[in-house]
């Protein structure tokens, strides 16, 4: 962490609003954005309503559907309400009634993944406050939420951070599309004292935001990998 802050505080402010400003050119051409989840491996096995059973790596299990792999970077997404019951390869079995998870039937182990403040079982199924603290127990899931809220609140300072630069990113962009040389800089000059204050501001927040974030999220990692280790579940996804 002190090394963190040594490099930001030896950062010149020109290459920080280089690196801004280079966001925003981008930010003006349409992205595709793509969502993407570390697939659960081996397969699970999926017992199906009719007694059907397959065997597939698991993407994602949302509200109403579950995205499975099928290979070849192909998936495909099966409606909940077909599935009787879902069990991974360290033991760990769900069961669904017409769609819905049955979590007073969860089989033990349950292994479970931070994501960004969120407690995720088996890595692909984000659970309910109640659900993470019935599974960590009350002094874990405490500690555990502690350091989610750091990590929305880094989340919440870096968006606003953002926002707070849009004025300044949109005058660079002109700048840039002018063929102004030295565009970041000579945006940033040509704003008044308080355009500029608010973009020195936005720059520290982002980067505070962030400090906070990594914070919290280590945290979390680590209560979540006590969690995980008094399973005796030595391996990850």
């Amino acid at each position: 962490m002190r090394i963190l802050f040594k490099t930001i505080k030896r950062t010149p402010l020109t290459v920080l609003l280089f690196l801004l400003t280079a966001f925003s050119a981008a930010a003006q051409f349409p992205v595709r954005t793509v969502y993407h989840y570390p697939t659960v491996q081996p397969p699970a096995e999926i017992r199906y309503m009719d007694g059907r059973v397959d065997h597939y790596a698991i993407k994602r299990i949302a509200k109403d559907v579950m995205r499975v792999e099928l290979g070849n970077d192909q998936s495909t997404r099966i409606p909940l309400t077909f599935v009787e019951s879902i069990r991974f390869q360290d033991g760990c079995t769900l069961y669904f009634d017409q769609g819905e998870l049955q979590f007073d039937r969860l089989v033990q182990p349950a292994w479970l993944k931070n994501e960004a403040g969120d407690a995720v079982l088996e890595g692909v199924l984000k659970l309910s406050g109640p659900q993470a603290e019935s599974l960590m127990g009350p002094d874990l899931y405490r500690q555990f939420r502690k350091h989610s809220g750091l990590t929305l609140a880094g989340s919440i300072t870096m968006a606003t951070g953002v926002l707070m630069l849009v004025p300044y990113m949109g005058q660079a962009v002109s700048f840039i599309a002018g063929g102004e040389k030295a565009a970041p800089i000579g945006a940033f000059k040509a704003m008044r004292p308080l355009g500029k204050g608010v973009t020195i501001a936005g720059g520290t927040a982002i980067l505070a935001g962030l400090v906070i974030y990594i914070i919290g999220n280590q945290g979390g990692n680590r209560v979540v990998a006590t969690y995980n280790e008094g399973l005796g579940l030595a391996y990850t996804f």
